[in-house]
């Protein structure tokens, strides 16, 4: 018998495509930068990539699929031109937005480098904030902690997730099993538009079948 994805739960994670941010050298954070022109083009590539690939899981690219999204613009973007090709609705949620900057939000990267505060500690410290109004490590953890139980509890099997790459970094980290004190020890970095997959079988075991994998803006 063939191995059978009906009963696990599949988390497909993509990381939004390229920013104007990305190109003029500020800061994302919660910046609220629209996609650059290639970054448009790289959404429609991935909505390509991806039909083939629901449709190898379910046969039927819109059947039992729910799509989440951050609603920062350069992510609505992305899901944007996923769906030209898959036609999922995405549900806009600002849980999961980027790390908040607070003063660095959108700031030029220069000045963010030149302004944001010491670090008081060698090492991991996840209470760091590079500015007062900004989140540490641990406020983004617990921010996101209550959706990675939401989805990874919910009935629904077939999860589309548009984010952002550090938000998505401990995302991925709790889908992995890690804990925020990992974070001392093990990152995950995804460049603009990668893509990834986790499967959480019924006794709980989790597979990572790819991650932060790119898919070429001329995919068809």
């Amino acid at each position: 018998m063939g191995y059978s994805f009906e009963n696990n739960k599949i988390i497909i994670t993509v990381q939004h495509t390229e920013s104007v941010h990305h190109t003029n050298g500020h800061v994302g954070a919660w910046g609220d930068w629209p996609l650059s022109e290639r970054g448009r083009e790289q959404a429609r590539a991935i909505g390509r990539w991806l039909l083939p690939e629901m449709k190898g899981i379910d046969g039927d690219a819109e059947k039992k699929w729910i799509m989440y999204s951050s609603d920062l613009q350069r992510a609505a973007m992305t899901a944007e031109g996923i769906n030209e090709t898959l036609g999922l609705v995405p549900e806009f949620r600002q849980v999961i937005r980027e790390v908040n900057a607070g003063e660095g939000n959108g700031k030029l990267y220069s000045w963010y480098v030149e302004n944001k505060l010491p670090r008081t500690k060698e090492g991991f410290d996840p209470d760091y904030r590079p500015f007062a109004d900004a989140e540490s490590d641990r406020d983004v953890w617990n921010r996101l902690l209550p959706f990675y139980k939401e989805i990874t509890e919910s009935p629904e099997n077939r999860i589309l997730i548009v984010s952002h790459g550090t938000a998505l970094s401990f995302l991925q980290a709790m889908l992995c099993g890690y804990e925020l004190e990992d974070r001392g020890r093990i990152r995950f970095h995804g460049k603009a538009g990668s893509v990834s997959r986790f499967e959480i079988e019924p006794d709980g075991q989790r597979v990572v079948q790819y991650l932060n994998r790119t898919i070429p803006i001329d995919y068809t």
